[in-house]
């Protein structure tokens, strides 16, 4: 049964509402005062009648006409059930598929809503939080009568009905005007035959003892047949998690070690994004194009220079004395960049009180980023210490504190006296400084080395103009190669002054001075486009906590590896499944999961030897029974009870119906409310089981007591819970109640604020539970908190009533 549609005439604060479409799982939010409780009440009306009393409280503010109906779809099909006025309600029920009216209306409710009275489905179907308050005002004993109703309600609502129907049936006893009691008589002679029967039956009593012999081994078949079953269950889930042992174990290594086994060494602190990813990579294949035109740039300026001169014509002077102006345009070039690189690497050394400190290495610099944990453990140590020796915990606790002290202080100061010998070099910088200056000190790292690198550049220059200016003239400029040291200066005014002395062509030298000045200025342009590219490169790698291409180069290669690790993990975690690593978890290892199959397996065979055994037992009573008593002897027994029975029908017709009816009715609820017992004690138990997130694993309910056991198989009363238990106890036997009830139609649950006193994770997974109810049976949810907890919500404050 599915309630579709509610459209409200008048009611309450509701006039000309209409609520279509309505799903499986309906929620229904509002504040206090939103109407919740109003639209619960006015589907139970239209389902049940409208209370006179509250029938009043309910009275349309709007004067619009009291009342409204409801689209049910059931079994049968899609009917509308309509109530109308408030004193002498109007109840009509069409069927929406042909639009007929039903001539009779509460006979289709009563056939629809079974033995179930209004007062039936609010106690089973409806609850709120008031149910839950009840449970905490309960004591043990109390809650346990309280719960133990729930399990036979059909039986003692008809024993109730019978019980008066007895009492009537006692006034056929009162003494009649002619004095006599003839009902009384009869009974006296019902009485006769019953013990006439009883002294027939006393030759059957060996037979009879037999037949309970035979029904109590059938009793123990089925309770071993339901034990089969579950040890069967569980042998086949013990068998599952074993085929996947080791996919679990693959799962829990990959989580413990990462993609890099465990190894911290040379990992970013961060990952390196997609974007910084490609920068990098063009920055580094602008490099190498740089380092390659400048490469080709030197080698162009070699070619330049010619071997040794010897008896120069004119000619020949020209040439050299070219060359010369050339060699010395490229000098004065380097000494530019020479004096640009020496003064950004004195920038840096005047920071420092000594000579200034080389570039961090990897580890070096994740040590300054470390923080010193040990001191931390070091005064938790003294702390516990102290605490110790107030409290008196005697000499082993505190001598293993003290010990743990001494060596926590111990790394503590390791770690202390490390961190200053790396500090030492760059005082006065201070921590932070220092970590943030590392790429400044990677720069003056690089131009001191350029420079080193100019340096020699530059000799080798100078060394080739004062070879050529002896070449020219030996006598004049000899001394320059003996006495020229680092005073370039000189030898460049000795090459204006050769130029000077032998006539080198103006136009020629001035062509060849423009040629060697724009070579010059090309070079020192890709060097400076080099010291950019170099600078955003270094940038970007200390971004990313790394110091040069080749730690990038490993750490992309372990990043990779880490994502193809996650990957995996996280395939493993699909193919393992989330319930069965909730299982795995139990097992410590491969051979603990391999005996609990192996126990389960031999538990399983016990059983069904137990099992045959018994059934060989049934069988062997049952030949005995069949050779004690006769085949015509049985029938003239059974044909003998027969008369009498169909005797006392003819004559005590009015009596057994009155006076017996109350045994009657006993007799035909036995076995039913015995099995609606049990289905609502093993639902009950697994559903306490999933709300207890396993704590508790089942329950038992007998006549006069309600035990649920944890999941060592140790029982508790109800007493002996805690309030939160309770609740959960109480709302299992509910729900079980609800799922156990053969109706002829899955009756809707009205659920209204019944959960707000719950914490967090006990409302989930109550929600959980009623969502997979709603699979079955229609959930109406009432509720005023905004969390998201069923298929479709419909906000009621956001409705004009």
């Amino acid at each position: 049964m599915k309630i579709k549609t509610i459209h409200i005439s008048g009611f309450g604060r509701w006039s000309d509402l209409t609520l279509t479409d309505l799903a499986d799982f309906q929620a229904f939010f509002g504040q206090n005062e939103a109407g919740k409780s109003t639209l619960k009440a006015f589907i139970l009306g239209v389902l049940f009648g409208y209370k006179a009393r509250a029938s009043q409280k309910y009275e349309p503010r709007s004067g619009a006409a009291y009342g409204g109906y409801l689209d049910l779809e059931i079994s049968q099909g899609t009917y509308r059930i309509q109530r109308m006025n408030r004193t002498q309600s109007e109840l009509t029920i069409v069927n929406l598929a042909d639009g007929q009216a039903l001539a009779d209306g509460e006979e289709f409710l009563t056939q629809l809503f079974g033995p179930l009275s209004r007062i039936d489905y609010e106690q089973i179907f409806a609850f709120d939080a008031k149910d839950l308050q009840l449970v905490n005002q309960l004591t043990g004993p109390d809650l346990e009568k309280h719960l133990l109703t729930y399990t036979q309600p059909r039986a003692s609502k008809w024993l109730a009905w019978a019980t008066d129907q007895q009492k009537d049936g006692s006034q056929l006893f009162a003494k009649q005007k002619t004095g006599k009691r003839p009902l009384n008589l009869a009974s006296q002679a019902y009485q006769q035959r019953q013990e006439s029967r009883f002294d027939q039956a006393q030759s059957l009593n060996q037979y009879l003892e037999k037949g309970n012999q035979v029904e109590d081994l059938q009793k123990k078949i089925a309770g071993q047949d339901q034990q089969l079953a579950t040890i069967k269950e569980q042998l086949t889930a013990a068998q599952d998690l074993l085929s996947y042992w080791d996919l679990y174990q693959e799962a829990l290594a990959l989580e413990a070690t990462g993609a890099d086994g465990g190894q911290q060494v040379n990992r970013p602190q961060q990952k390196i994004s997609t974007a910084d990813q490609d920068k990098l990579q063009q920055l580094a294949l602008q490099l190498d194009w740089l380092n390659q035109q400048l490469a080709e740039a030197n080698e162009r300026r070699a070619k330049l220079k010619d071997g040794q001169l010897a008896n120069l014509n004119q000619a020949e002077i020209v040439a050299v004395l070219q060359e010369l102006t050339e060699t010395s345009q490229a000098l004065k070039g380097l000494l530019g960049q020479i004096h640009s690189a020496n003064q950004q690497v004195e920038k840096f050394n005047q920071q420092f009180q000594g000579q200034a400190p080389e570039p961090l290495d990897t580890a070096d610099f994740r040590l300054l980023q470390e923080r010193n944990y040990w001191l931390g453990g070091a005064v938790a140590s003294v702390v516990l210490l102290v605490g110790a020796f107030a409290l008196g915990l005697g000499l082993p606790v505190a001598g293993l504190l003290a010990v743990t002290m001494v060596a926590t202080g111990y790394l503590a100061k390791r770690h202390h006296d490390r961190v200053a010998e790396v500090m030492a070099p760059f005082a006065p910088w201070d921590k932070e400084t220092i970590v943030a200056g590392q790429y400044d000190a990677m720069l003056a790292q690089d131009a001191k080395k350029r420079s080193r690198d100019l340096g020699r550049q530059v000799q080798t220059l100078a060394d080739q103009i004062s070879q050529r200016l002896n070449q020219i003239d030996a006598k004049r400029f000899a001394h320059l190669q003996e006495s020229m040291g680092d005073n370039y200066q000189e030898l460049l005014a000795a090459v204006d002054q050769a130029g000077q002395l032998y006539g080198l062509d103006p136009a020629a030298g001035l062509k060849r001075r423009v040629e060697k000045d724009h070579a010059a200025d090309l070079e020192h342009q890709l060097y400076q486009e080099r010291d950019q590219v170099q600078t955003q490169l270094q940038k970007i790698l200390q971004d990313n906590g790394l110091a040069s291409l080749d730690q990038l180069s490993a750490a992309l290669a372990k990043q990779n590896d880490r994502a193809k690790n996650d990957q995996r993990l996280a395939d493993l975690y699909q193919q393992i499944g989330a319930d069965r690593r909730k299982q795995l978890v139990k097992y410590r290892n491969r051979p603990a999961l391999e005996k609990a199959v192996a126990d389960l397996a031999e538990e399983q065979k016990g059983l069904e030897f137990a099992k045959e055994q018994a059934t060989k037992q049934v069988q062997a009573l049952q030949v005995d029974q069949a050779a004690m008593v006769s085949e015509s002897q049985f029938q003239d027994l059974t044909q003998e009870v027969a008369n009498q029975e169909a005797r006392l029908t003819e004559d005590f017709g009015r009596y057994l119906e009155k006076s017996l009816l109350p045994a009657l009715i006993q007799n035909i609820f036995n076995g039913q409310d015995q099995d609606l017992s049990t289905r609502v004690q093993d639902q009950a138990g697994t559903y306490l089981h999933r709300l207890t997130l396993g704590h508790y694993q089942k329950m038992q309910i007998t006549e006069k007591q309600v035990q649920v056991f944890d999941r060592d198989n140790q029982s508790f009363t109800l007493a002996e819970l805690s309030t939160g238990a309770a609740d959960q106890a109480y709302l299992a036997v509910r729900l079980a109640l609800i799922t156990s009830l053969q109706l002829t139609e899955n009756l809707p649950i009205l659920v209204d604020d019944a959960f707000v006193n719950f914490d967090e994770n006990r409302q989930a997974e109550v929600l959980s539970l009623l969502e997979d109810l709603a699979r079955d049976r229609q959930v109406l949810f009432w509720t005023f908190t905004s969390q998201k907890a069923a298929d479709q919500e419909i906000n009621l404050g956001e409705i004009n009533g």
